[in-house]
């Protein structure tokens, strides 16, 4: 593909699209590919507040490429965000996405399951494919919807 068609990424759209996209499976009763796209919520979430509001160690604005180069690790991108809050020049705590608290599911896993990894794909999560446990997902994902709706507003 010739880079004439390639736009920048755009992570609040994608994270509303994925957002969108989530709803309409889980109430099909997807719930393998409803989380594999929650992720990706959190993960867009974590990349729009750093370009948007974060300064990297040289107290410059995070450039596109300086997001996109931490791929799906959102433990990382959390780690990133929470060194942006604590710096002098950083992030305003009311843009901090308590990923910790709100996320802990997604973030690291629960029930001895790995955290959301979009590696598993292929069906390597057992727990995805279960409805109760996609119910975390969701709920993790509305509030990071809700969060991040109040940021752009």
């Amino acid at each position: 593909m010739s880079d004439i068609y390639k736009l920048d990424p755009d992570f609040l759209k994608t994270l509303e699209r994925m957002y969108k996209d989530s709803r309409i499976l889980y109430e099909k009763g997807e719930y393998y590919n409803c989380c594999y796209l929650c992720g990706y919520i959190l993960e867009c979430a974590l990349k729009y507040i750093l370009l948007k509001f974060g300064r990297d160690e040289n107290g410059l604005p995070f450039s596109v490429n300086q997001v996109k180069r931490y791929g799906h690790k959102t433990q990382t991108l959390n780690e990133q965000l929470d060194n942006c809050i604590s710096s002098v020049n950083g992030i305003p705590p009311r843009y901090r996405l308590d990923c910790e608290k709100h996320a802990p599911c997604m973030l690291r896993g629960k029930g001895g399951y790995k955290p959301w990894d979009p590696g598993c794909r292929y069906g390597e999560h057992p727990m995805w494919e279960k409805k109760e446990y996609c119910d975390h997902y969701m709920a993790e994902s509305e509030y990071i919807f809700r969060f991040i709706g109040e940021i752009v507003v």
